[in-house]
């Protein structure tokens, strides 16, 4: 119960942060994902949605974004009676987009997220542990912008967390395949 307040306290800190920010970016991303947990006999699921708020465009080719992202976990498979099945990730996300040279209306690109610091509400998804509610979010992703202005875009996805070692329980929950949407206002 103490780790949904602590999640709640730190959402609340996020939203705070996100309007002390230009919103340049001003991105709304919402996600669907599923696959194997490698290492693990489950499968993990995940749902969430990311405001991207703020752009900075370091050459035509290259822009470093950050923003917030809420995920929703659930972990199934045969032998996860008595583990934790579900969880809540909230975290802050740097990115950066790699554009390539647009192509039939549509502009590909990839992206790359790390080092994304993460609440989790617990520490343990299925068979896999963390040793403390502190995470990294790292995803990277392949994609398309399209459509006027390239307002929309749909993205492949492999998102993974992890304590990067700070805890001797470091098991790492991993998405493989998500799907992603974003619209930019």
């Amino acid at each position: 119960m103490a780790s949904y307040f602590m999640g709640i306290a730190l959402a609340r800190l996020l939203l705070l942060g996100a309007l002390a920010l230009p919103a340049a970016a001003n991105e709304i991303w919402l996600y669907a994902g599923t696959g194997p947990q490698p290492g693990a006999d489950q499968n993990n699921h995940m749902v969430g949605i990311d405001w991207l708020a703020w752009d900075y465009q370091r050459s035509p080719k290259q822009v470093f974004s950050l923003g917030f992202s809420y995920s929703h976990l659930r972990a199934s498979g045969d032998n996860l009676d008595g583990y934790n099945r579900q969880l809540e990730a909230f975290s802050i996300v740097p990115q950066l987009t790699l554009l390539a040279e647009p192509w039939r209306n549509m502009l590909p690109l990839f992206q790359v997220r790390a080092l994304g610091p993460t609440y989790l509400s617990e520490k343990r998804l299925g068979l896999r542990q963390q040793g403390m509610h502190f995470a990294l979010q790292a995803q990277i992703s392949a994609g398309l912008r399209f459509g006027q202005g390239y307002r929309h875009q749909l993205n492949i996805i492999y998102r993974h967390y992890s304590n990067a070692n700070l805890d001797d329980l470091n098991d790492g929950f991993d998405i493989p395949v998500v799907l992603g949407y974003r619209y930019q206002f």
